[in-house]
Parts: structure tokens; C-alpha cells; sequence
């Protein structure tokens, strides 16, 4: 009887925790060919039906197992700091005499300091520095160097700088005095050149565009087929060679007033001027919207014609470590889900950057929202579902401390 009474309650303590999550939304995983880490690029429709901070968002296998996720997005600009090699033409290491090593700098780019990576050391040496265009008349650029502290407590070489005058000779020499010991091993000389990168977006174009003008102002709806997220809206437009307008972008928005009726209204994103020299756009904090309105000061002028739009937004991943031909799908739109506390965090910068990047598949309602509108009772009460999973764990609890206590009479 005892048994019986714990099966049931284990039951319905399942089933009620699956009640507990409601995911409205779910989209595929493409099968991967390889196994480890990938990055799913998240579509604007999907950002446009989580949370905001994807507190909803959960990763599946086939067994219905949740898998540990991080959230990557991509930085506007990111500064990368790459190492250039000169080619050495000419390297001789002499014991107790000048060893001495020639680098090209073909393009004659003008410079100012050089790096070379050297086997660890532990030794001082007096060094100089000279250039030449034509590999026989040589020119002194800086004498007497202290060359010390060659030796990395990490790595088996270390990277030095020597710097000097501008110079822009099209070969230089460096001479390190041996006199009376061997000589140091430099395995590459060259520079750090930083480059700067765009990061990746995602942008697409809003499908459906009506204007109207009045005497003054323009009014251009912008709709689209359902919520998507966007960080930027670009404008094309026609009508005037030379313009300068002011504008203004608001997203249409729905509150609920204390009647508890709902009532429309729109949230401003942000002023810009259209400008025949400009490229027309507006930058704003990531927002979740289906119909905007852009309004247009024309002033004295003739109206303008909006011609397209496009949204945009930086890319934004679920970096999730996949298997191949496995069955994998992204659930989410449950608001009252928590944030996930993975172990996955801790090692984040273990994970490689260069991942294979997929995308999901089309994004799927799991209950129509008409249905979910219309459903009430108990089952849809959250608060009364977690009430009783609170009452059951606690008589788990009381039949397994006295099955205990039988056990031990």
C-alpha cells in the first residue's frame, strides 16, 4: 500500500513539473557532421519571443535531456593585435665574435620599433641597430644597446621590442656582441599590426511600408509579419537631390491600464536626421517590435518617398556542445522561467572562438496563442501548480520517514 501511495505521488509530481514549464515556441537544430562546440546563430524572429535576457531559452537532446548553453554576442567593433613576420635574409651566429642577423622591409614602411622572439636566456648582451637600401652601405640607427631579462616563466622563448628612430631603410641589421660567450638563438623578428573588425549582424527588410503626408509631417508604418528583435533601422529614400529632415522612430506598444483594460500607445526609440549625406540610420538599445512608425519633419519641403527599410541587429549565438546526428531543439517563451546556473560558465574562455556556425530551423508555436487565450482553470494557475508540488514533495517526504521508522520497529 505504501509503495502504491509513493508511485502515485512520483506521478503526479512529474506531470506537474512538466506543467510547470510552458515553452509556446520551439525550433530545430539542423545534425552536425562534427562533435563539439557549435554556434547557433539566433534568428529575430526567435529573439523576438524570448526574454530578453533569453532566461527562457533551453537546449534539448532527443531524450528530452537539457544540455548547458552560453550566450555569445558580437562586439560592434574588436580590436585584434596580429603578429607580422619579416623575412630574415641573412642570419650568422658567431661564438666569441659579432653575430648578426638582416630582416627586409620591403615596402619601405616607415618604422619605429621591432619584436623578435628569443629562446629563453639569462644573460646581458650589447646590441646595434643599423639599415641600408642596397644591402652594402650601411647606416648606424642605434648603437649600444643593453639587450636582458630574454626569459618567460610561461614559455620557453620571450618576445623583446627594440625601439628607435623613425627609420624606413629597406633592409636592416642587427649586431649582438659575443665577444667571449655563445651567442642567443632568435627564432623570428617582425611587429604587431592592430586590426580592427566590424562584428557580424544579422539584417533583413521590412516587408510592408505605407506612407502618408499631411502639410508638414510624413507618417511611414512600418509592419512586420510578426515580432522580430533589431538594434538599428536603415532608410532609403527618394524625392530631393539635397534634404536635411528631422525624424523620429517609435515602436507601437500595448499597456494595461487599472481597469485592467488595454489601451495602445507608442514608445519613442530615438531622433536622427535624414540627410542626403548620411546613411540614413538609427541605432537604439535592443527592442522587440511588429508595427513602428517613423515621422518625418518635411517643414517647407516636398515630401520624401521611403522607399525600403532595413533592420539590423549584431549577432547574437547559443554556444552548445553538439553530437553528430543527433536531434537537438531550442524551447522557450515560458515567463516564468529563471535564468540557467550552468557549470559551463567557469570555462568559457576555454572554449575556442572560431566555432562551425548553424542556424536553427523556423520557429514553431507549440499551442496556438488563440488556445492559450482561451484556456483557463487550475492547470493554468502556476501559483496553484507549484502549491501542490510543494504538497506533494513534503508527503514524499513524511511516507519515506515512515517507511523508515517501520523498517527500523
Amino acid at each position: 500500500m505504501m509503495k502504491k501511495r509513493i508511485s502515485w505521488l512520483i506521478c503526479l509530481l512529474i506531470g506537474l513539473q512538466a506543467k510547470g514549464q510552458d515553452f509556446k515556441f520551439e525550433a530545430s537544430l539542423p545534425t552536425v557532421a562534427d562533435s563539439g562546440f557549435h554556434q547557433v546563430v539566433l534568428s529575430p524572429e526567435l529573439l523576438g519571443q524570448t526574454q530578453k535576457n533569453l532566461s527562457d531559452l533551453r537546449v534539448y537532446d532527443h531524450a528530452g535531456e537539457e544540455q548547458p548553453y552560453l550566450v555569445w554576442k558580437e562586439s560592434e567593433i574588436s580590436t585584434q593585435s596580429l603578429f607580422r613576420e619579416y623575412e630574415i635574409t641573412e642570419k650568422e651566429y658567431q661564438e666569441d665574435a659579432i653575430s648578426y642577423l638582416i630582416f627586409s622591409n620591403k615596402d619601405k614602411k616607415a618604422i619605429d620599433n621591432v619584436s623578435f622572439l628569443v629562446k629563453n636566456t639569462d644573460v646581458k648582451k650589447r646590441a646595434r641597430l643599423s639599415g641600408s637600401n642596397d644591402l652594402e652601405n650601411w647606416y648606424v640607427i642605434k648603437d649600444n644597446y643593453l639587450l636582458h631579462a630574454m626569459r618567460s616563466e610561461e614559455e620557453t622563448s620571450e618576445m623583446k621590442i627594440l625601439n628607435f628612430p623613425l627609420s624606413d631603410y629597406a633592409y636592416f641589421k642587427l649586431e649582438i656582441n659575443d665577444n667571449y660567450r655563445l651567442p642567443i638563438n632568435i627564432l623570428k623578428v617582425g611587429y604587431y599590426d592592430m586590426q580592427q573588425a566590424k562584428g557580424l549582424t544579422t539584417s533583413f527588410q521590412c516587408p510592408r511600408i505605407e506612407q502618408k503626408d499631411s502639410a508638414k509631417v510624413s507618417y511611414v508604418k512600418m509592419t512586420f509579419s510578426e515580432p522580430m528583435y533589431m538594434e538599428q533601422l536603415q532608410f532609403t529614400v527618394s524625392g530631393a537631390e539635397y534634404f536635411f529632415r528631422p525624424a523620429w522612430v517609435k515602436v507601437k506598444r500595448t499597456g494595461v491600464n487599472k481597469q485592467n483594460k488595454r489601451y495602445i500607445y507608442f514608445e519613442s526609440l530615438g531622433s536622427f536626421d535624414l540627410n542626403s549625406n548620411s546613411k540614413n540610420e538609427l541605432s537604439f538599445e535592443g527592442t522587440v517590435g511588429k508595427e513602428f512608425l517613423l515621422e518625418i519633419d518635411n517643414r517647407d519641403n516636398q515630401s520624401l518617398i521611403v522607399e525600403s527599410i532595413q533592420a539590423a541587429y549584431l549577432n547574437r549565438y547559443v554556444v552548445v556542445d553538439l553530437l553528430p546526428s543527433a536531434k537537438y531543439t531550442l524551447n522557450f517563451g515560458d515567463e516564468q522561467l529563471r535564468k540557467p546556473d550552468y557549470d559551463l560558465k567557469q570555462f568559457a574562455d576555454q572554449i575556442p572562438s572560431d566555432l562551425t556556425r548553424i542556424n536553427h530551423q523556423a520557429v514553431v508555436a507549440i499551442q496556438p496563442e488563440e488556445d492559450q487565450v482561451a484556456e483557463s482553470g487550475f492547470w493554468n494557475n502556476k501559483y496553484l501548480v507549484w502549491l501542490v508540488i510543494a504538497v506533494v514533495g513534503f508527503g514524499l517526504t513524511y511516507i519515506s520517514l515512515k517507511m523508515v521508522k517501520e523498517i527500523g520497529g
